[in-house]
C-alpha cells in the first residue's frame, strides 16, 4: 500500500482542483476491517472530488473487493463481493448536513482530518452484510439437515423416562 493513502487529504483543496483518486489498498492494512474478515484483499478504489450542479461539494465513487467473512449458516468461509458506490456531500457542520439532498451521504469536515485509507475503510464497513451467508444452501448445513429428517424418534421421548405422572 502507498504511504500517501495514510496521510490526511485536503479534501477541500482536492474538490476545488476536481480530483479523481485511483488506487488500490489491502485489508490488512484497514484495521477495523482486517478485524471483521478472515482473508487479506485487495481494495481497489476511484473517487472524484468535485462539485454538482448546485454547488455542493462532493466526493463520488466506486470501490470493488472480494472479502471472506463466516458464514452463519455454517461458519464455514463465504467469498463476499462487494461493489459500493460512493456519494458523500462534503460539509462542514452537523446542521450543513441536514440540508443535504437524500441521495448524499455527509461527510462532515470538522477539526478531525480525513485520511482516504479511514474513508475507504468505512464505505467498506457499510457495505459488509450483517448476517453473511452463502447464496445457495450450505453443504454442511444441507448434511445436518438431512440427518434431521431421517431420525424419527421423537426429540422429547427421553424427557418421559424421567418424569412419572402423579397418581391421585
Amino acid at each position: 500500500m502507498f504511504d500517501q493513502w495514510q496521510q490526511p487529504l485536503d479534501i477541500r483543496g482536492l474538490v476545488r482542483q476536481g480530483v479523481t483518486l485511483k488506487g488500490e489498498l489491502n485489508t490488512a492494512e484497514l484495521p477495523r476491517l482486517a478485524g471483521v474478515v478472515l482473508n487479506h484483499a485487495s481494495v481497489r478504489f476511484s473517487l472524484d472530488f468535485g462539485k454538482d450542479g448546485d454547488g455542493q461539494a462532493t466526493i463520488r465513487g466506486d470501490l470493488e473487493t472480494t472479502v471472506e467473512m463466516t458464514c452463519q449458516r455454517c461458519l464455514g468461509p463465504v467469498a463476499i463481493d462487494l461493489n459500493p458506490s460512493i456519494s458523500l456531500g462534503v460539509v462542514g457542520s452537523e446542521s450543513e448536513a441536514r440540508l443535504l439532498p437524500d441521495e448524499l451521504d455527509p461527510l462532515v469536515l470538522g477539526d478531525e482530518q480525513v485520511r482516504l485509507a479511514d474513508l475507504v475503510e468505512d464505505e467498506i464497513l457499510l457495505a459488509l452484510p450483517v448476517a453473511p451467508r452463502h447464496a445457495h444452501p450450505c453443504v454442511a448445513a444441507h448434511r445436518e439437515h438431512e440427518g434431521a429428517d431421517e431420525k424419527t424418534d421423537n426429540p422429547f421421548a427421553a424427557l418421559r423416562g424421567l418424569v412419572e405422572p402423579s397418581k391421585h
